[in-house]
């Protein structure tokens, strides 16, 4: 490309005297020429740098510069970069999962134990001493009460059918 622009400059310095004063072929081209200059100084700073910088990775990295190619280099650099992101991902996954299954025991083993508590404190209501010594008899009624402990469980009833009339009234119009 530096020698394209310096061949171009070269053109500009020896060509001809237009025949035509409308023709601004020279004048257009030495400001393009001026703007690739620039710009070519420009690149050629960069790819300076960059050359520096792969270098220093390159050395960084112990890899030989002359068995490794930029392509394949950045190739395996950009394989690992998924193959980490993924296994990251996977650990963050396990992890919560992990945490997930935690809970989930945890929250089994309170639900069992609040269950035992219940049932120890609804045998311990219902276990009345009926001794001589009477003592407390209605404290322990009452507790049971409150606590909802001193009934059973009881069946539910079964679905009203839909077609089966309601009898609200006291008296009943079945013969007696």
């Amino acid at each position: 490309m530096e020698g394209q622009i310096k061949q171009l400059g070269k053109d500009l310095e020896t060509f001809p005297q237009p025949e035509d004063p409308h023709d601004k072929f020279v004048t257009k081209m030495s400001i393009f020429l001026v703007q690739a200059k620039e710009q070519f100084k420009e690149l050629s700073t960069i790819h300076k740098s960059m050359e520096n910088l792969y270098r220093d990775v390159m050395e960084y990295y112990a890899i030989d510069l002359k068995k490794i190619s930029v392509e394949e280099f950045l190739t395996d650099l950009s394989n690992f970069k998924t193959m980490f992101t993924e296994a990251a991902k996977d650990n963050m996954r396990r992890k919560e999962m992990e945490e997930k299954q935690r809970r989930a025991r945890i929250a089994q083993e309170k639900a069992e134990k609040e269950k035992l508590e219940r049932q120890q404190k609804k045998k311990h209501l219902l276990d009345i001493k009926t001794e001589k010594d009477e003592t407390g008899v209605m404290d322990s009624l009452l507790e049971a009460l409150q606590s909802g402990a001193a009934f059973r469980d009881r069946r539910k009833r079964a679905p009203r059918f839909k077609n089966e009339p309601q009898n609200f009234s006291s008296t009943s119009t079945a013969p007696v």
